[in-house]
């Protein structure tokens, strides 16, 4: 699996013309294995044990958001959460769920946004975010 991961992080680098680096693979296997957003800080965390700064998980994160690698989930908490995209745009093409108990946040991947059909005349859309707020299987099943 590991090897997938490195694989996999090394191809979207390169699809993306962006440098491969240490640090930059470290965090794309770090984001492809988690498989749901985290924020800068759970990332600084899980990837302490690399030299990789905070200063440098920054630039690359937003490297990554230009090239269309990773999009950013705000969810009321102030803190962004960074996801591996799987559309190759930045621009949330799936919801998100958040639970109101814990605040996991997830993607919904296996549903899609549908984009604005009628807006008015001279109106352009540059982003949606559609995000779903309820209980996750964990809470709902402690809640009873």
């Amino acid at each position: 699996m590991t090897r997938n991961l490195q694989a996999l992080s090394a191809e979207l680098l390169a699809n993306a013309r962006l440098k491969r680096t240490p640090g930059r693979l470290a965090l794309l296997e770090l984001l492809l294995k988690e498989k749901k957003p985290l924020t800068k800080q759970e990332i600084s965390a899980k990837l302490s044990g690399i030299p990789f700064n905070s200063v440098s998980i920054y630039r690359s994160l937003e490297a990554f958001l230009q090239a269309g690698i990773v999009h950013k989930v705000k969810v009321g908490d102030r803190n962004w959460r960074f996801a591996v995209c799987d559309c190759g745009s930045s621009r949330h093409c799936h919801p998100h769920f958040i639970c109101r108990s814990c605040g996991t946040v997830e993607c919904l991947q296996g549903l899609q946004i549908p984009k604005p059909q009628k807006l008015k005349p001279g109106y352009v859309a540059e982003e949606q975010e559609i995000y779903i707020r309820g209980l996750c299987a964990n809470c709902h099943l402690s809640d009873k």
